[in-house]
């Protein structure tokens, strides 16, 4: 008995430390880009090539040299400098412009991900709930199309996008972009949110309907309410789809920048703004709009508002 109690004793050590290991790796493999693009960010010049990284500091730290850790940090500091921000925040490509050319294409991008926010989930939920509540004719026949639609990439359609938009003079317009992502969030979202819906008990519809409410007031005081975690969730998910979206905004708006071609710009080594470390500058900063919106989203996402809402 003693022997098998310390086997599994072995047995589960042995499985906690390779748990262990293996999420040490994970953390590494993830955190060890996302510390570089730190450190090239504030690197000066503007080529990878002047990014300096503190081996010096680890290499003392492993052997345990206070000092040298000490010595090596100093010296890992002083080559710091704020100058890719500064020449992210402030660079114009000409001298007329309103805004510099980051923070124009920041409103750009920001302005199309809240208005397909904002469209995605009003549309999607009016959707959701018609076909989560009520019976009509080919309501089969639509559910399948629009399962049919997510086997088919928006980008397959570009030209002809491209022609449409030319042809009535929607090229350059953010707000017709929003449209395209919007159309094509709808049929995806649409199953989510009915399949929530459809958990929520109808017999609350027709306690409602019996102290007299009508269906806008059942969908808007009852079903809505209920369904926030879910449509929480699709707002985070409208909200970053156009973020960091390039091929779309590249054909349809080739005059007017979102964050992402901006960006893309300041990659491109034929560019006139080449700088790779001014793009990891703003490659960082473009991750605090997304970070605000999941902190400040998630307690909506969450699951089970609706237990014992039939009982009582």
């Amino acid at each position: 008995m003693e022997t098998y109690f310390i086997q599994q004793r072995i047995k589960h050590t042995s499985l906690w430390i390779f748990n262990h290991l293996v999420l040490l790796v994970n953390l590494f493999l993830v955190l060890t880009p996302l510390l570089w693009m730190v450190i090239a960010s504030f690197s000066p010049g503007k080529l990878l090539t002047g990014v300096k990284l503190p081996f010096d500091m680890l290499r003392a730290l492993f052997r345990f040299d206070m000092a040298g850790v000490a010595e090596g940090f100093q010296s890992f500091t002083a080559n710091l400098t704020l100058e890719q921000y500064d020449y992210l925040f402030t660079y114009r490509g000409t001298t007329d412009q309103a805004l510099p050319d980051y923070w124009e294409a920041f409103s750009v991008s920001l302005y199309v991900a809240i208005l397909n926010t904002i469209l995605v989930v009003i549309l999607s939920s009016l959707v959701g709930f018609a076909f989560s509540r009520y019976k009509f004719i080919g309501k089969k026949r639509v559910l399948l199309t629009f399962m049919g639609l997510q086997m088919f990439p928006a980008f397959m359609g570009m030209v002809a996008l491209f022609m449409l938009f030319r042809q009535f003079g929607f090229l350059n317009n953010p707000t017709a972009l929003t449209l395209i992502y919007v159309t094509g969030a709808i049929p995806y979202n649409t199953f989510i949110i009915r399949g929530f819906m459809r958990n929520i008990p109808k017999s609350l519809d027709e306690a409602a309907a019996i102290d007299g409410a009508n269906n806008l007031q059942i969908m808007t005081k009852i079903i809505i309410p209920l369904a926030v975690p879910i449509m929480g969730f699709v707002a985070v998910n409208a909200f970053m789809a156009p973020w960091m979206d390039y091929i779309l905004p590249s054909i349809i708006m080739p005059q007017v920048n979102t964050l992402a071609v901006w960006l893309f710009r300041l990659s491109d080594p034929l560019g006139s703004v080449y700088s790779p470390l001014a793009f990891m500058a703003g490659a960082l900063f473009i991750a605090v709009p997304i970070m605000i919106v999941q902190v400040y989203m998630q307690r909506f996402v969450v699951y089970g508002l609706t237990a014992g809402a039939d009982k009582g």
